[in-house]
């Protein structure tokens, strides 16, 4: 069974504690990863090892240690396998996310079949088989509105006979030695690793350090886009409801009740929202967005707020888009930049910090206009 590894330094929830995110908790069939204070916790030995919470995250956090989807889809793009069952080098098919379906499927020369057959079989399955629909659904819509023709079907697959033992023999035909001492060590590492108690994640000081240098987007996006690319594009850009559209967003910034505080894009993971070198301005990469909703948590005053809509155009010609920009000036005060819209030169900071000497000497504000 696939064992279940989390990096700390890519999940949101640890450069925010204001973070709602709980997909993986969500995604997980067997509920044992839960929200311990700040960061996801789980027991190891709980974890079914399906792959689940790895494709739910926004910006990959999990990982199996025997599987990866990226280089699942390659191999099967490689053999142009029609038909993709659990019961073959995947674990689950919740294991794929909605982005790297539409990948696959895009880069396949054939339509897909995600066979649900073994679901009815698997405890596990049959609850992960809605999240599995869902995906498939959305991405077959997702498929429809860039008028793609391919499509990807969820459905059961009933192989002949013939065809199962010819399967069967493919998988004997792979067992060597070598295999079977790889089999044995990674099992006796299995059971060293797993364990009863519950899984609790901190940062460390190496990790600390990893964040301020890991603003990127997760290969599943890059592989989308590169899927996209050798797409033809549709004859008309259509627009999506934002509730349609799981993994990217565009956003509206009120320039009126932002205070250019500069959190939402030091927070974003991806460095889809990002300023330029006087922080005056505010940029975004739609291309970029992973939908972490990250940067909306820490807006205090909301400013940030998602479009109703998504247009397809943003990943077929991405464009940065300016979001907001501002007149900025130093504080005659303390000198540091802040937005500036009138009246006297200071700093919201150091306005309060004057308005309470003011207070605490007693002075109305009628008296200092004098």
């Amino acid at each position: 069974m696939s064992l279940l590894l989390f990096d700390a330094v890519k999940c949101v929830r640890s450069t925010n504690k204001f973070s709602t995110c709980e997909a993986c908790v969500e995604a997980c069939p067997v509920e044992t990863i839960k929200i311990d204070e700040q960061l996801p916790s789980f027991v190891p030995n709980d974890c079914v090892g399906c792959g689940g919470c790895m494709s739910a995250c926004p910006d990959a956090a999990y990982k199996l240690d025997d599987f990866s989807s990226i280089n699942y889809i390659f191999s099967i793009l490689e053999q142009q396998r029609e038909v993709l069952s659990c019961k073959e080098s995947i674990p689950c098919l919740a294991a794929l996310s909605v982005e790297e379906i539409i990948s696959l499927v895009l880069l396949h020369p054939k339509n897909l079949t995600f066979d649900r057959a073994y679901c009815a079989e698997c405890e596990i399955a049959k609850i992960n088989e809605p999240l599995i629909a869902a995906r498939v659904e959305e991405a077959n819509f997702f498929l429809e509105a860039i008028e793609s023709e391919k499509r990807v079907v969820f459905a059961s697959v009933n192989l002949s006979v013939e065809q199962k033992e010819q399967d069967r023999r493919a998988f004997l035909s792979k067992l060597n030695i070598k295999e079977a001492i790889k089999a044995k060590q990674k099992f006796e590492n299995e059971v060293e690793a797993r364990s009863q108690e519950e899984k609790n994640h901190a940062l460390s000081v190496e990790d600390i350090k990893r964040l301020r240098e890991s603003k990127d987007v997760p290969d599943r996006r890059k592989l989308l886009m590169m899927a996209l690319k050798k797409t033809q594009k549709p004859s008309v850009y259509h627009k999506l409801a934002e509730g349609d559209v799981s993994f990217v967003s565009q956003k509206i910034l009120d320039e009126e009740s932002c205070t250019n505080c500069q959190m939402c894009y030091r927070i974003c993971p991806t460095g889809a929202l990002s300023s330029d070198r006087l922080n005056s301005t505010i940029f975004f990469d739609a291309v970029a967005c992973i939908k972490c909703a990250s940067c909306h948590d820490v807006c205090e005053p909301n400013s940030l707020t998602l479009r109703s809509v998504f247009d397809l155009q943003e990943l077929f010609e991405p464009q940065r888009e300016t979001l907001a920009k501002f007149t900025m000036k130093r504080c005659n005060e303390c000198g540091v930049p802040f937005v500036y819209r009138g009246g006297e030169v200071m700093c919201q900071r150091c306005r309060i910090e004057d308005e309470e000497v003011m207070e605490l000497w007693g002075i109305s504000p009628e008296q200092r206009s004098m």
